[in-house]
């Protein structure tokens, strides 16, 4: 360091004579001297320094008042001092040993360790970085005015923070991944945009075992990039992203390490959907409304998601499949696919961790990067995700708790989730889309059999068609098992057939029940939806069998019941949201005679509860 006069512009402009600092004027008085030290020896014209120090406002006075500025500089400086104001060749020189200025000091320590770091001493790099950064005192060239300042605090920030970046990577490279993590998540937070200070934050996060946690930083950057400047992330970070997410991102010193290849990347986009059906009957107004709210979702930011909703046996399952099958080329990074057996056989819905393991599993993730919680793995999840387009089909879900960590939460996704139940809060909380699947028509029922057991044979009959639609209450599980049933039987008249289901004894439900599959047994598929129940709302849907009719108002079954009104409004509000009963005014519902059929078979001796039965009859 130059024993002289010492200059700094690595914060408030300062200047120093043998230790001792020397006062650099007022703040226009320092932006001339930034101006002179910073053109480096170079001869700055009197008309140049009030353009740096004004601008386009100079007044009048400003001529003179350079001259003054530098007179004092002068006086500052001392008569004596090698590093002196001169005119030269028209213009003032300030003429100053190279390290006399903090930040041709700072310059070469940074140079030194860009050398130190080129030959592998990672350790030398760093100190030298560390001792460089250590030089600043705060913004650069702080409380001076003029364009000229304005401009080379941009530049003097850049390099600050190039040099805080390369100090950050040779903490990544030396493997100190957890307090590279931490001081890169603070300078993440005052430069959010920066892709490099992103990268490296990955890098340490994914080094310290911390991989869900650098996808979500990759899903933030992504997103305010295109929020606030309308770009997508950068190859190189994608590439830090890609290579997370297979596994396969090279980390410092760890080539031969087992982990860095634990998780083989997927050698395609999963495709889980089931078989669809060849076509779907009468679902035309409610498959246009999914397609439309994809074509839509072009200016949406996040993720689209529709609910379809029916009664059990409506044909939920099929419709989603069916639907999601005619989409999939819309989704070409991958569709996923779960039963979360929110009303299956078992009594306990899927744990929403165990799907996402599956999901996760599907796009590469081993056991060893897998995250414990459903909270983490949905976290790493959603970073998957983020930037693919993906269909998710979530079937039989049981409430919107289960569904929160498996909705992708980037745009150009879609969730298409099936439930018997209303799930109010994904549409209130996440704007879906609900859809309702009613039972068929009476002429769509009739298109139904004839697509399955061909048009000759059901227009040979047309009334026991209309009979079998009757008994099977318009239900496509109810006509899908009638239709199998006859399929087999192809020189059986369908009136024959009709009158086999109303032979004396029979109960309703007996004519759908299958022993092969339960899942085409229309009693085990109510009960599923009955178990759902809790207690009160159970033993008012027994009553409902004392109604004579299959529509009924809120006040008649009041009535019949001997219950006070407002609570039956709430259990019957309760049977609507589990698709039991359907309301088809204000105080009005009605039901499927399937349905109707499955109550009074709940009915208990004289409804005693002591009779020692459980909630489903059994």
């Amino acid at each position: 360091m130059h024993p002289g006069v010492q200059f700094s512009v690595l914060g408030p402009v300062r200047l120093h004579r043998q230790g001792v600092e020397a006062g650099a004027g007022q703040p226009r008085q320092c932006a001339v001297l930034a101006s002179l030290l910073l053109r480096a020896g170079r001869p700055v014209s009197l008309s140049k320094l009030v353009e740096d120090v004004w601008g386009d406002e100079a007044p009048a006075s400003a001529v003179g008042s350079v001259r003054t500025y530098v007179y004092r500089l002068r006086q500052a400086l001392g008569q004596q001092c090698d590093s002196s104001v001169r005119l030269i060749d028209g213009g003032y020189v300030l003429r100053i040993p190279p390290d006399a200025l903090d930040l041709n000091r700072f310059k070469e320590t940074a140079a030194r360790a860009r050398q130190a770091r080129s030959g592998g001493d990672l350790s030398s790099a760093a100190g030298l970085l560390a001792e460089g950064l250590a030089m600043w005192r705060g913004v650069a060239l702080a409380g001076v005015p003029g364009p000229f300042a304005d401009q080379q605090r941009s530049v003097l920030g850049e390099l600050r923070l190039a040099c805080a970046e390369e100090q950050l990577a040779c903490q990544v490279e030396r493997e100190q991944y957890a307090e590279a993590a931490a001081e890169l998540s603070a300078l993440l937070v005052e430069h959010p945009l920066r892709e490099r200070v992103c990268g490296l934050l990955m890098t340490a996060l994914y080094g310290a075992g911390r991989q869900s946690e650098a996808l979500t930083i990759y899903h933030t950057t992504s997103h305010l990039l295109r929020q606030r400047l309308g770009v997508s992330p950068s190859p190189e970070l994608q590439q830090v992203h890609e290579a997370i997410l297979s596994g396969r991102l090279r980390l410092p010193h760890t080539a031969a390490r087992p982990h860095s290849a634990r998780r083989t990347p997927p050698l395609h986009a999963p495709a889980q959907l089931p078989a669809a059906l060849p076509s779907l009957v009468g679902r035309d107004r409610e498959q246009e409304q999914v397609e439309r709210l994809v074509d839509e979702a072009g200016a949406s930011s996040a993720a689209v998601i529709c609910t379809v909703g029916g009664l059990a046996g409506v044909g939920k399952t099929a419709f989603a499949t069916t639907v999601a099958h005619r989409l999939a080329d819309r989704f070409p990074d991958g569709q996923l696919f779960a039963d979360l057996q929110g009303a299956g056989p078992q009594a306990t819905p899927r744990d929403p961790a165990h799907v996402l393991g599956d999901f996760l599993h599907a796009w590469g993730v081993g056991p060893r990067d897998m995250p414990e919680t459903a909270q983490a793995r949905g976290l790493m999840f959603r970073g998957l995700l983020a930037d693919r387009r993906v269909l998710v089909v979530l079937d039989n879900a049981r409430n919107t708790d289960q569904l929160t960590h498996l909705l992708p939460g980037g745009h150009g996704s879609m969730a298409l989730v099936t439930s018997r139940m209303q799930l109010h809060a994904l549409v209130a909380g996440y704007q879906a889309l609900p859809l309702t699947l009613m039972p068929l028509s009476q002429a769509d029922a009739r298109s139904f059999l004839a697509r399955r057991l061909g048009p000759a044979r059901t227009a040979a009959e047309p009334h026991a068609v209309d009979r079998i639609i009757d008994l099977a209450g318009q239900l496509p599980l109810a006509l899908a098992n009638v239709a199998a049933r006859a399929a087999y039987r192809p020189q059986l008249r369908l009136a024959s057939l009709a009158d086999e289901y109303q032979a004396p004894g029979l109960r309703a439900l007996d004519v759908f029940a299958s022993d092969e599959d339960p899942a085409l047994d229309v009693r085990a598929s109510l009960a599923r939806s009955y178990r759902l129940l809790d207690p009160e709302t159970a033993a008012l849907f027994r009553d409902l069998r004392a109604c004579p009719d299959p529509m009924f108002a809120a006040s008649q079954v009041a009535k019949l019941t001997g219950r006070p009104e407002p609570g039956v409004r709430q259990a019957l509000s309760r049977l609507a949201r589990a698709h039991l009963v359907s309301e088809v005014g204000p105080g009005r519902y009605s039901w499927n005679r399937l349905v109707a059929a499955y109550a009074r078979e709940q009915a208990r001796p004289a409804d005693d509860p002591a009779s020692g039965q459980g909630v489903d009859g059994r």
